[in-house]
């Protein structure tokens, strides 16, 4: 049967009206408001706490938040998706030791955190985690009953372990990730992403003196295991935030070795020196070489004019910001990042 226009369009219509109703209908209110009405209607809360910067979060946004069903397990609860780094949502981020994007949080409708999740779930696995959390299955609660009847069951512990180190409860996750390492001394698999995992923990909690040993052991036993790279980049900041700038600086160097001519790698290096004003006399002809080997790449461009402002030389940060900006004119941070520069160039002349 063929249709008439008007036909077409109401059809066209309720399809887009029909898809809206699917989609995710995201709170605006505010986090208190949130809690409130789900004390009030004995609803839970999921946050999606995400960044603007985060490949993941942008894969949930695309290919999960836009599931029907996805929707229509969130709707049933009370959703809502934050910016980790904007007010008002930062000071929520940190109070629940948001550390990693995406971080999905289930709250109950009594207010207390019933789990979280950390990182991309496609559509299935999302419905089965979250749909799981608000259940009971496969909380950290479920997991610690459990355990309670096997109190030496490796894997249990493990599980256990991991949750709450993800929750930013280092010392919850230290009990059961040291009785791992205890129970499975030579795991050459688990046993690096254990003392990661317990360094991690400590450093989110601020916690830089027992976080060192977790990262100085990961980096000499297990030297050749893959997250051995990135412990020895947390063991340098680990000695930076305790006062031990050549330490960290040493450490990073360390963290490059046989990737000298990685342009990412070494614009790492001098980023975190710029960011810390630490090893700048190192970190500039890094920071050069970074730039000449990667074409000129506005964003590697951006951490030699941040090694430059670090020195307090404005001339040469504002001339490299200039350039990177000029390949990408429509970049707001990079204007930004001139205007930063070119004000302190201006308050040094003030001042002399």
């Amino acid at each position: 049967m063929k249709l008439t226009k008007l036909a077409i369009g109401i059809a066209a219509f309720s399809l887009i009206a029909t898809c809206a109703e699917a989609g995710v209908r995201w709170s605006d209110q505010s986090y208190d408001q949130i809690l409130a009405r789900a004390k009030q209607e004995n609803r839970y809360v999921f946050i999606d706490f995400f960044t603007t910067w985060c490949g993941p979060c942008k894969r949930m946004d695309e290919k999960t938040f836009s599931d029907v069903k996805v929707g229509e397990l969130l709707n049933t609860m009370i959703p809502a998706d934050w910016d980790a780094e904007k007010d008002p949502s930062m000071a929520i981020a940190k109070k629940y030791k948001v550390a990693a994007y995406p971080t999905l949080l289930v709250i109950g409708p009594d207010g207390k955190e019933v789990d979280r999740h950390l990182g991309y779930l496609d559509p299935a696995e999302f419905i089965e985690t979250i749909d799981g959390y608000r259940n009971g299955v496969g909380t950290v609660a479920a997991l610690e009953k459990e355990l309670a009847k096997r109190p030496d069951d490796v894997e249990l512990l493990y599980q256990v372990g991991v949750k709450h180190a993800e929750a930013g409860r280092s010392e919850e996750a230290a009990s059961s990730l040291n009785k791992v390492l205890t129970l499975d001394p030579h795991n050459a698999t688990r046993n690096p992403e254990i003392l990661y995992t317990l360094g991690e923990a400590h450093y989110n909690d601020q916690k830089y003196t027992e976080a060192k040993p977790y990262f100085t052991r990961l980096v000499t036993e297990y030297k050749d295991a893959e997250v051995a790279n990135d412990g020895m980049k947390r063991l340098a900041a680990t000695e930076y935030k305790l006062g031990n700038s050549d330490a960290a600086v040493a450490m990073y160097e360390k963290s490059m070795t046989g990737k000298e001519t990685d342009a990412n790698t070494l614009n790492g290096f001098a980023w975190f020196c710029a960011q810390r004003k630490i090893g700048l006399d190192k970190a500039l002809p890094v920071a050069q070489k970074a730039a000449d080997l990667s074409g000129r790449d506005p964003g590697i461009l951006d951490t030699l004019a941040e090694v430059y402002f670090a020195q307090g030389d404005y001339s040469n940060a504002i001339k490299v910001e200039e350039e990177a900006s000029a390949k990408n004119p429509d970049d707001k941070y990079m204007k930004d990042q001139i205007a930063k520069f070119k004000k302190a160039r201006d308050d040094q002349s003030k001042k002399s």
